[in-house]
């Protein structure tokens, strides 16, 4: 497990088990999985996005022109991207037998325990970046 398309598959896989366990139906958990890894992948460009706004002292703009369309067309693309890149033909339980084929080693819980760190880091400056946005904008929304 050494490319970037295995911490990818390593995405998903954490994602999909948390919600397999939560859901108990495997149709809902893949579904959950393919959007939540979306975002997950997106939230990035949306944390750069934010940045730039407050550096910019364009913060004004952020909030009150937001164009939805501007948010959802990437993050569907990335929701599809994904779909086809692992979800499509079933491709990702092969993904993830070869995963749990390797859950014993200590390089897996290295690689299991970066991507859920990854996952609260992303989650948290996201909320730090939209509430220092808010906190500029008086909490207008």
């Amino acid at each position: 497990m050494n490319t970037l398309f295995d911490y990818y598959v390593m995405l998903n896989y954490i994602v999909y088990k948390f919600y397999l366990r939560r859901e108990k139906k495997e149709l809902d958990a893949r579904l959950t999985s393919i959007m939540l890894s979306s975002l997950y992948l997106y939230l990035p460009f949306f944390i750069i996005n934010g940045l730039i706004c407050i550096f910019s002292c364009e913060f004004q703009l952020l909030l009150r022109q937001i164009d939805k369309w501007v948010y959802a067309v990437p993050l569907l693309s990335f929701a599809t991207i994904n779909y086809l890149l692992l979800y499509r033909g079933d491709r990702y339980k092969e993904e993830f037998l070869k995963i749990d084929k390797i859950s014993d080693t200590e390089a897996f819980a290295k690689r299991k325990r970066n991507t859920k760190f990854f996952i609260i880091v992303l989650v948290v400056i996201q909320l730090i970046v939209f509430f220092v946005i808010s906190y500029v904008n008086k909490y207008r929304f």
